[in-house]
């Protein structure tokens, strides 16, 4: 359901961050990207299987907020909700607390747009909708 809001958890390893042991910046989007799956596989939708059928998802735009530093071994929370649903395209936010403190880390937000193989865009499919 929109607005409803899902988590999943993140540990930081070496890989992820800066010399200063601070989460590189841009793994972020990453973090965005892998809570985002995992919220559409909760809701039970087949990023496969729909593909499969000639309907895929471009990220349009992005946007982030930095509010504190997560460093080395901190684990997260990325929790992920669905903002609004139009004709092709899906708005999802996200925050991301460090799990030791409860301190926010990061907001955000990414415009996801339905398209065709041909990078076209389409209607959401009426399935999706309702898991959504």
């Amino acid at each position: 359901m929109a607005g409803e809001e899902f988590c999943s958890k993140v540990k930081i390893y070496y890989q992820d961050t800066d010399c200063e042991g601070v989460v590189y910046y841009a793994n972020y989007l990453t973090y965005f990207e892998r809570a985002r799956m995992e919220y559409l596989e909760y809701r039970g939708i087949d990023l496969p299987a729909l593909k499969e059928k000639g309907v895929l998802f471009a990220v349009a735009k992005a946007e982030i907020s930095y509010k504190s530093p997560a460093r080395l071994a901190d684990e997260l929370s990325v929790y992920t909700r669905v903002d609004s649903i139009g004709a092709s395209k899906i708005v999802f936010s996200y925050r991301v607390v460090r799990d030791k403190d409860n301190k926010l880390t990061v907001t955000g937000s990414t415009v996801l747009v339905c398209i065709s193989v041909g990078f076209k865009p389409i209607p959401l499919p009426e399935t999706l909708r309702q898991k959504l």
